[in-house]
């Protein structure tokens, strides 16, 4: 069950909320209004039905990817060995009803019924990739890439509509929104940007399988060598834009954060980049995925380091 929910990704979301909440939220959005700051108990619920919209997202991908898993990770296949593909899709309805109707009622306190519909808009869009985009040129990778900064928007969203409770309050913000804006797009676009890599690694993984179950990724389409360019060159353009964010951290002389991406981020992205090129099997391009994952932790967990500079 731990394999089906994917433990280790549901922890990345449920901390990576908690960050934008407390590192960026309560101190560069509520500094002068502490207590204005949305209740704990809902934010919780919002962070809630995410991990459960996300759970739901593994649970139909492994429905879907039965045939492609027993050929690329058999000795880890979850459903059709532990689930069946029946209770697979039983968990899936569950989960995803529940989370929906969480959303709605999340919508309902926060007065903005069209906050309640990204999350029936986000279950459609999950069940769509398994079921067809992933088999798609590079329609599934781009998909798992806006899913993967929907975690850090959805938490904004929630922030702004709740702020638009209070007429006085929102004004009251209005200076400092824009900057706020810019920190969550910053994030957004790290995540957009490295789960995309991430994904292509993956393909380039289970490329075996893949083919077998005539799917389209961008190494059976293009070739190994064509994608680890594209590979390369999307990760060049998200450490020159992490150069970028490091020079504006040192005029604020926030250097502490802008070391710690240089030390945590850039250097093991280019550790990354030079072993792309040395890849040559299915184990290499494992521990590559590995490696991505932690360079995406460790660009989350600067929002604390963020905090301690300012």
């Amino acid at each position: 069950m731990l394999r089906l929910v994917r433990l280790p990704n549901v922890l990345i979301v449920v901390l990576t909320m908690l960050l934008m909440r407390y590192c960026i939220f309560s101190p560069y959005l509520y500094g002068t209004l502490p207590g204005s700051m949305s209740p704990g108990l809902w934010y919780g619920l919002l962070v809630l039905v995410t991990v459960v919209i996300t759970i739901g997202g593994y649970v139909i991908n492994d429905y879907f990817d039965a045939g492609i898993d027993r050929i690329n990770r058999p000795d880890s296949q979850v459903v059709t060995r532990a689930v069946s593909r029946r209770a697979a899709i039983k968990i899936h309805i569950i989960l995803n009803s529940v989370a929906i109707l969480l959303g709605f009622f999340l919508a309902w306190r926060l007065k903005a019924i069209s906050f309640g519909f990204i999350f029936p808009f986000v279950s459609g869009m999950l069940w769509l990739y398994s079921a067809k985009y992933k088999r798609l040129f590079f329609w599934g990778n781009a998909m798992v890439a806006a899913l993967s900064s929907f975690v850090i928007l959805v938490a904004w969203l929630f922030e702004f509509f709740w702020l638009r409770l209070d007429p006085m309050q929102f004004a009251a913000m209005l200076a400092v929104i824009p900057w706020v804006n810019r920190i969550v797009l910053a994030y957004a676009l790290f995540a957009l940007l490295i789960s995309m890599v991430r994904e292509i690694i993956k393909d380039m993984e289970d490329t075996e399988g893949d083919r077998a179950e005539g799917c389209r990724t961008l190494p059976i389409v293009l070739g190994i060598g064509v994608t680890r360019i594209i590979t390369a060159v999307l990760l060049v353009s998200t450490m020159a834009l992490l150069g970028f964010a490091q020079v504006i951290l040192f005029r604020l002389s926030m250097n502490m954060a802008a070391w710690y991406l240089l030390f945590t981020v850039q250097l093991p992205s280019l550790f990354f980049l030079i072993r792309l090129f040395q890849a040559k099997n299915k184990a290499d391009y494992h521990d590559l995925s590995t490696l991505c994952k932690m360079i995406m932790l460790a660009g989350i967990l600067s929002m604390e380091i963020i905090l301690i500079s300012n």
